[in-house]
Order: C-alpha cells, then structure tokens, then sequence
C-alpha cells in the first residue's frame, strides 16, 4: 500500500513545500532504504537527540545544501517541524515515511526558525492528512483545472468550460486601433478574444503574440482555413493561438486534417459554416469532430437579412439530431446588445465585432454584453481550499 500528499503553505522566501508518501510492505521499505541512503543528507524526523518519532520518517532535501546555514535550518526547524506533526498525528506505527522538502537560503534568526518549524507543521500534517484520505478527488481536479492559478505562472489555462460567452472579433484595420480595444475590454472570464481574418492577412499570424502581450486570455485565430489545414493550425499554435478557425467550405480532407491538428497540439477547432446550406449534414459526414460549430452569416450579405436559421439546427444550447459528441455552438453575424438576453440562451459562443470595434466607447459595450452573460468563474469562489474536509 502506497498513498502519497503534498502540503504547501507560508508565502514569500520562506515557503514550506512538503511531498508525502505513505505505505507499508516491501516497496514502501525499498524507497524508504534507499531515500535514507541518498545524498544530500537526509535525516531521521525526530524530536531531540536519540528521539525518533514512530512511524518511521525519513526527512528528505529536494535541493542540495549550499551553507552551514542551510544544513542548520534543515536538522533544525525543518526536521523538528515534520517530527512534531507526525508525532501529533494518530498514525499507524507499521507505517513508513517520507517527507520531501525544500530548504530555503535565508538568514539564521529566531524569527526564521520560527517561521520555518510553524510552516513546516502544518505542511507536513496537512500533506499526511491529504495522503491518508487520497486527496484531491478526481472530481475536485476537474473543478479546478481551468480554474487554479499557478503561483509561478501567473494566468489562468482557459478553456471554454462554462459557456455562454462573448467573442470579440478584431476586424480592425490597425495596430493602434487593436489595441485601443483590447485596453478598454473589462477583465472577464466570459470574453474570449478573436485574432480576425483581415488583421492576420495584414500583420501576419505572429499578430496573436502581439495580442496576448496585452491581454492574455483565450485567443483565437480566425484563419478560416482552406488548405493546408495542418500548416496552418500549427502556425497558429506556435503563435500561442487557443483555437483555430477553419473553413466549411474547405475540401473534407483538409477539415479533418486542421482539426486532427488541434487535437494533437491541444487546442480547440472551430469549424465556420459560412454558404453552408446543411451544417448538420456536413458536421455528421466527418469523422474527426470540430470542438466548435459557428452558424456565421457574413459582413458583407445584406445587413438587413436576418440569421435565419431553422429549429433543427438549433436545439437548448445544443444541436438537434447530432450525436453524443456535441460541439459549442457560435453566432456569428447579427448579434448585438439588443438580442443577447435572447441568444445567450440558444447559443454557448456570441461573436460580435463591429458592434464593439467600431463603438465610441468598445469597453461599454463589451462590459454590458458580458453583464448579460452571468457571473466570472471565480466570483463565488471559496478561498484556497475551504471546501476540504481534513476532519
């Protein structure tokens, strides 16, 4: 039996990092053996000389030790602290320990000490805690992966897991007039940036780098792709592109291949059903499937005509006589503040362009779209991990 659990806690230069595993039998004996016998000196946990703590626990550095200083934080605060929260611990003495952590360079001082054994405690009581109970669930990994923000990272890996959102088309003519709108967009969760057509023909693909430099969200790239359908994805990808537009009206061998290289490269596919009579028709003929079906009508079709499109192809965000593999569904064409209430409801993606790129004020605009659309992702967040039962 092996269980494994980490523990983090403290901030700043002095962070206690704990990496727990648990177990008894042969194999936990052969790692415990060989963890004991490693360099840089590991060390029994204990609570003063001669004083081991049961079950067994061998303190392990992750990182080699540079100072006296460093190996004096180790066999002292670090060590006492894993010792103290193992002895404080109602465990099974058949048990076997090892405690990875991290000893940071810092001054020897009392309050360093202090803060070290204190974090030190907790960490390693919480990683055997999370260990003992095979935390996180499956499920609490799935709530978090588009949601957890990595402290060394700093942004968030979006993906579009909670429609509807709002996707702003950049179809300006300019530089300077792109990035007038991406600085006046509110910070949201439901808006999506979109790489258009015309300022990728313009910039170039390299536009998408540019874009994220100022507002790194989700970003997509509107190549409308009609050959070399992995050429292209991949350039879009190494661009740092979230998704690629490809075209519905591109040969079926040229689809598949885009979209077999969004699914390679990890990204989504958006498939733009432009002079498309039949989506539903084209959508079941592939056999590779496009993460995102975009009903579009074009800017330059009679402004006047509206996006009519007949009950079948549109079922409660979903689409009817499609299979179990169902796509996010977009407009494209028509869509504006008037008739988001409307849309939100019968659509997971609403594209709009001119009527934020061409505003007086695209951040108004922009800002009482996303109002429409329901609360961020985070907003009613519990902090950390509130909701871990480690009673």
């Amino acid at each position: 039996m092996l269980k494994f659990g980490e523990g983090v806690l403290g901030n700043g230069d002095i962070k206690a990092i704990v990496n727990v595993i648990i177990g008894n039998g042969d194999k936990i004996d052969t790692a415990f053996t060989n963890a004991l016998t490693r360099v840089p000196s590991p060390l029994f946990a204990n609570l003063r000389d001669n004083l081991i703590v049961k079950p067994l626990t061998v303190v392990v550095p992750r990182n080699n030790l540079c100072s006296d200083i460093q190996c004096n934080l180790l066999h002292g605060p670090i060590q006492y602290g894993v010792a103290k929260a193992v002895a404080d611990l109602d465990i099974d003495e058949n048990l076997r320990l090892i405690v990875t952590v991290s000893v940071p360079d810092v001054p020897y001082t009392n309050l360093n000490n202090r803060k070290l054994f204190h974090y030190y405690y907790g960490a390693t009581k919480l990683a055997i805690t999370r260990a003992l109970k095979e935390y996180p669930s499956k499920e609490k990994i799935k709530k978090e992966k588009y949601r957890a923000i990595h402290p060394l990272v700093g942004f968030r890996d979006i993906r579009l897991e909670r429609p509807p959102y709002l996707q702003v088309a950049l179809d300006v003519p300019t530089m300077e007039n792109m990035e007038y709108i991406l600085e006046s967009l509110p910070q949201s969760d439901r808006i999506i940036i979109e790489a258009g057509t015309p300022l990728i023909k313009k910039y170039g693909i390299e536009v998408i780098e540019h874009i994220r430099e100022i507002y790194d969200g989700y970003i997509i790239a509107d190549l409308k792709t009609l050959d070399t359908g992995r050429i292209e994805v991949r350039m879009a990808f190494e661009s740092t592109a979230n998704a690629v537009v490809l075209s519905a009206t591109a040969p079926k061998k040229t689809i598949l291949k885009g979209i077999h290289e969004c699914e390679k490269c990890g990204i989504m596919s958006y498939l733009d059903t432009m002079n498309i009579d039949d989506p539903i028709k084209l959508y079941e003929s592939l056999e590779l499937k496009p993460d995102v079906l975009l009903l579009h009508r074009g800017i330059d079709e009679e402004i006047e005509r509206e996006m009519k499109i007949e009950n079948k192809y549109i079922g409660n965000k979903s689409i009817d006589g499609i299979g179990k593999e169902k796509p996010l569904i977009g407009i494209a064409g028509g869509v504006s503040i008037d008739n988001v209430e409307e849309l939100k409801d019968r659509y997971d993606i609403l594209v709009v362009g001119r009527g934020i790129t061409k505003s007086r004020d695209p951040g108004r605009v922009a800002r009482a779209i996303v109002n429409k659309l329901g609360e961020d992702i985070d907003q009613y967040r519990l902090y950390l991990d509130e909701d871990e039962d480690i009673s």
